[in-house]
């Protein structure tokens, strides 16, 4: 079989750089250009290295671990032991997942693979046989791309659970207990009383609010506003006036609950005089969280 040095340099450049680019974009640091192409350079002469069978070195784990090293080091620096072996945590969890979504989009399309001589030979029915080039410039981008998209959801989602927290909400005897959002930008309170107010979707409340409370949020028809209510909810209900991030505004039903309890710090303490206001949509697309918490309430709490 034969390889060609020059593409084996300018295929492992290309993803030496996409890998390393994708590591200091997921580790956040901003890392010079010129820092991951010379990273890169080094991964790709390292690659062409191996087509010399005399050096041996190259082969050995010690070998790879001190490329690798030198590779992570140029291209993001080394400011702190433990910040560095992030870094190269990172470059190489980016490197496995790559490689082994490459390994399994080309077995899946068709391909029986051997080993031999420590290398992995590919027989493939529908793309070449071995690995062929074209199969790796069309798939690692589709791969990189997924890999990149997966870490940043995981990451935004790690960074959305330090701000959710469980709340109680105790109405008429029934507590209830569900997932709420702290939004410090949440600034909405009752202009009369400057209650705060957190916004709770309907759906979890429907077993303990009335249905006429139901349907008069959901039609938004104040005008008859009080009317048919149970005598006890009359002095329960507020309607609050809110404005949207986008200009909009309008009235929201709020009730006042009997309680309204936080986890904290793993124990459970009381917010004081807080309103809930009735979502009648979802506040969370994938159903994360349910409620919506006023910081004023975290800070009574707190």
């Amino acid at each position: 079989m034969v390889v060609y040095a020059d593409m084996v340099f300018l295929l492992n450049l290309c993803i030496d750089g996409l890998i390393l680019w994708l590591t200091a974009a997921i580790r956040r640091q901003r890392t010079p250009f010129w820092r991951i192409a010379a990273a890169a350079v080094i991964g790709a002469i390292y690659a062409v290295w191996h087509l010399w069978q005399p050096l041996t070195l190259a082969y050995t784990f010690g070998g790879k671990l001190l490329v690798s090293i030198l590779m992570v080091t140029v291209a993001m620096g080394f400011r702190a032991p433990l910040a560095f072996l992030r870094n190269l945590g990172t470059f190489y969890l980016i490197s496995f997942v790559t490689g082994g979504g490459m390994f399994a989009l080309h077995y899946l399309l068709g391909a029986g693979l051997e080993t031999g001589g420590g290398l992995f030979i590919s027989y493939a029915s529908g793309w070449g046989s071995p690995v062929s080039w074209v199969f790796v410039l069309a798939a690692f981008p589709f791969v990189w791309f997924y890999t990149r998209v997966s870490f940043r959801s995981l990451q935004d989602r790690q960074v959305m659970h330090e701000y959710l927290t469980t709340v109680a909400i105790t109405v008429a005897g029934v507590r209830l207990e569900f997932v709420g959002l702290i939004d410090t930008g949440n600034q909405l309170r009752d202009p009369i009383s400057r209650t705060p107010v957190m916004m709770v979707e309907i759906g979890r409340l429907a077993n303990v609010l009335p249905p006429e409370v139901i349907q008069m949020a959901k039609s938004k028809d104040w005008n008859t506003l009080g009317e048919g209510l149970p005598p006890a909810w009359l002095t329960r209900v507020r309607l609050v006036p809110y404005r949207g991030a986008a200009g909009d505004g309008g009235m929201l039903l709020a009730f006042k609950p009997d309680r309204v309890d936080v986890h904290q710090k793993g124990t459970w303490v009381e917010s004081g005089q807080v309103l809930i206001g009735l979502d009648t949509g979802r506040l969370s697309s994938d159903g994360s969280y349910q409620a919506i918490l006023h910081p004023a309430a975290m800070q009574v709490a707190g």
